[in-house]
């Protein structure tokens, strides 16, 4: 059997390339909603890229990738359907990368980020929905995907996000990527580029699915594609032919090489039963043994990560470099408080007597976690990688606690946290401003909860400039948050999750889906799944044990 799925494996692998040479001739019927962009604005947005996203992805070869840009911006039309979507999705989330001050700079007056990066999501759809993607895949459809799922998640709608990286984890094991290119005969250039690559979609699939509520991933539980070597993008060579090797000192992978591994660490599936026994406050429910694995697991991770430091980057001068060595104190804080029982924690542990409480607390540190690392990622420009990777059902559910705990001991902590994240930080200034919504009304919910219990013991209250600005921003609707409680812990996910749940128990999603409108083969318009819903029974068999 092994053998059988060995020789599957290696077919899809090198049929990437005959799907590339018959098929990239196919050029799309309709591009009139398609970006449009003048050379000298398209070269400025390769160059973000290759300054604020390419050190932290590192999924493209980037010289290969400029003679491609170069091409591109005479006519992008005239260049292949697969190609194309790539050269979309790199410009989508360097816009992404933007600062809201660039964005007339660079697109012009009167462009809008999110017109510009629904336009992107469009014409990679179109594209690859032609090219046939979900049929015929290479690298170039591989990457354009990634970048889309990142795309979808800037404009936090994590969810669709979560659904594309789901497809796109079975189009890379059709094509091998969870075997090594070592095993399949490939080039050394193609092997590493395809490990790269593979670990970008595991790590990004266990991050989603965290933040989506589910521990379980679309990742294989057995695969043997090794992690990236430390080499420069100029060192490697499409036609080289000697193996390669990691290359000492610092390089332009050392943010990759730290994520790869913390990829590693997310993949071990009784650490994720234990982070989320803790978060849901069960922590103490759970088999000692799950625990202590867990422990055991964030010390090596910790280890592991100084010795990257060490070997790869600590002597390193580069914005890139001071980015990933920032990632160690915050992440293995945020996991020992994850990975730890409230009540052994010095700092979060006092009045510790019950789930709720602990719920709270680890909301809260996380909270001020993501504030901590905002402002170093922000200095060395990569603060859009922060608000990418934040979870507004977060705001939420902090919100809720401190509706139903207005004078609590840490009510104080926590609505500074908030003043932290949404003013001093921007967060407001998303690609998306409606997911916003949802968790201001549950904060301001909160703060007219907390002026009305502080009034009744004869205080008043300062209103501090977020609730000033959210109250321009939104208008109130009658909505109470419930009493936080776990006794179903469906209904605290109903409560922070805005329009996303519905009575009728039907999820809606604005997902990523190259499809044809309507009709056999396709039609002339394709667009993205228009908010389609599907039936779940999403409660049934939560919490039970499971054989694996």
């Amino acid at each position: 059997m092994k053998s059988l799925v060995d020789q599957d494996q290696t077919e899809g692998a090198f049929s990437e390339e005959d799907a590339s040479d018959d098929f990239s001739r196919y050029q799309p019927t309709m591009a009139t909603d398609f970006p449009t962009l003048d050379p000298i604005t398209a070269f400025k947005l390769w160059q973000i890229y290759l300054e604020r996203v390419n050190p932290l992805l590192k999924i493209i070869h980037a010289p290969t990738a400029q003679s491609l840009i170069v091409s591109a911006t005479a006519d992008i039309k005239l260049a292949p359907l697969d190609q194309q979507a790539l050269v979309y999705s790199i410009f989508g989330l360097a816009v992404s990368a933007l600062r809201s001050d660039e964005i007339t700079d660079i697109l012009g007056a009167g462009k809008q980020r999110e017109d510009f990066l629904q336009e992107v999501l469009t014409a990679v759809s179109v594209s690859l929905a032609h090219f046939g993607s979900f049929g015929r895949y290479n690298m170039a459809v591989v990457q354009a995907l990634i970048h889309a799922s990142i795309i979808l998640m800037g404009q936090c709608n994590k969810h669709a996000a979560w659904v594309l990286l789901g497809a796109l984890v079975r189009i890379a094991m059709s094509m091998g990527y969870h075997r090594d290119g070592t095993h399949l005969s490939l080039s050394p250039f193609e092997t590493e580029m395809r490990r790269r690559i593979w670990w970008q979609i595991v790590f990004y699939d266990i991050k989603l699915g965290v933040d989506s509520g589910l521990t379980n991933s679309s990742v294989p539980e057995h695969f043997d594609t090794k992690r990236p070597l430390n080499l420069n993008d100029a060192d490697l060579f499409p036609d080289a032919t000697e193996t390669l090797a990691h290359k000492e000192g610092p390089t332009e992978m050392a943010f990759a090489l730290v994520m790869t591994r913390v990829a590693a660490y997310l993949l071990d599936k009784k650490a994720r039963r234990a982070m989320e026994a803790n978060i849901l406050g069960h922590g103490g429910g759970m088999h000692a043994s799950f625990l202590d694995h867990n422990r055991l697991l964030v010390q090596q991770l910790d280890a592991d990560l100084a010795e990257i430091e060490r070997r790869f980057i600590s002597s390193a001068p580069s914005k890139i470099h001071a980015a990933a060595l920032g990632i160690r104190p915050h992440l293995i804080k945020r996991l020992y408080d994850m990975a730890h029982p409230m009540q052994e924690l010095s700092d979060l542990g006092a009045g510790v007597s019950s789930s709720r409480d602990s719920l709270f607390k680890l909301i809260l540190s996380s909270c001020e976690n993501a504030t901590n690392s905002y402002e170093s990622m922000d200095r060395w420009g990569f603060a859009w990688y922060v608000r990418l990777h934040f979870n507004f059902d977060i705001l939420a559910s902090l919100a809720t606690f401190l509706y139903h705990s207005p004078t609590n001991a840490l009510a104080d902590r926590g609505w500074a946290v908030l003043e932290s994240l949404y003013a001093r930080h921007s967060l407001l200034d998303t690609h998306r401003p409606n997911a916003a919504v949802t968790p201001s009304q549950f904060i301001l919910k909160a703060f007219g909860e907390r002026e009305r219990v502080f009034a009744e013991m004869g205080h008043i209250v300062e209103v501090p400039e977020l609730i000033a600005a959210l109250r321009q921003m939104t208008q109130l609707h009658t909505v109470t948050p419930p009493a936080p409680t776990n006794a179903n812990p469906w209904t605290a996910f109903e409560a922070t999750s805005g329009d996303f749940m519905h009575v009728d128990g039907m999820q809606r999603s604005e997902s990523f889906m190259p499809q044809a409108e309507a009709g056999e083969g396709l039609s002339e318009r394709y667009e993205f799944w228009p908010g389609g819903l599907w039936n779940a029974d999403w409660g049934q068999g939560y919490g039970e044990p499971t054989s694996d």
